[in-house]
């Protein structure tokens, strides 16, 4: 009887050992996992703080080329609205009085903002920690090619209605007035007005991509402090 007792009690223990070498097993390997885990999610939160730094960066660069075009962007505005002025008083119009705004309008600026950056931390996939900052990125994207877009447009609008227009009155080359007959017709004044309001449209979506891009600094900047 002694015997049987005592190979119960064995087997009992041989159990109890067999089960706590498989305990010990799959928590190692649970701890292991959650370490590799862990070490994975510390790897990818590098990579990306070193992607949202070179997306600061960009945008920084792309906010000092707003910067710099708003003295240009206003006066072009105002020079429209002063040649549009000088249409509509209805008195005589003098060569002098006209040539710098006439000019002046047909210029166009175009803004080159850079989206490198920005495109290679919306295709990336790191940790889901800043999907806030990926919002923001997408948002001034689409704003960013809406610019592009609208800038295009009216730089071909311009060309095509206003530079054909005075073709053959204007030397837009020597900067001349050479006549000022198409100058002073209906349509010229009208075409004006049109490339005013333009003017206008366009110096409103400037200033809301300034301030998005505004917002997506101060956003970044939390994230990298």
């Amino acid at each position: 009887m002694v015997k049987f007792g005592t190979s119960r009690r064995l087997k009992r223990n041989d159990i109890y050992t067999y089960l706590m070498e498989i305990f010990i097993v799959i928590f190692g390997i649970t701890a292991a996992y959650q370490l590799n885990v862990y070490y994975e999610d510390q790897k990818d939160l590098k990579l990306e703080m070193a992607a949202i730094k070179r997306v600061a960066d960009e945008n920084a660069n792309n906010m000092h080329v707003f910067e710099t075009l708003i003295g240009s962007r206003k006066k072009l505005e105002e020079d429209t609205r002063q040649l549009a002025r000088f249409l509509f008083v209805g008195e005589d119009l003098e060569v002098d009085s006209i040539s710098h705004y006439l000019f002046d309008i047909n210029r166009t600026h175009k803004p080159i903002t850079q989206m490198e950056a920005l495109n290679f931390y919306l295709n990336s996939n790191y940790t889901n920690k800043n999907s806030d900052l990926k919002s923001a990125l997408i948002q001034i994207k689409a704003y960013y090619l809406e610019l592009r877009d609208v800038v295009d447009y009216y730089v071909r609008m311009k060309e095509k209605y206003y530079s054909d227009f005075l073709v053959s009155d204007v030397d837009f080359g020597e900067e001349k007035i050479i006549s000022l007959e198409k100058i002073q017709s209906v349509e010229f004044k009208n075409l004006v007005v049109n490339l005013l309001s333009n003017e206008l449209e366009l110096n409103s979506l400037f200033d809301r991509v300034y301030d998005r891009a505004i917002t997506l600094d101060e956003l970044i900047d939390e994230r990298l402090n």
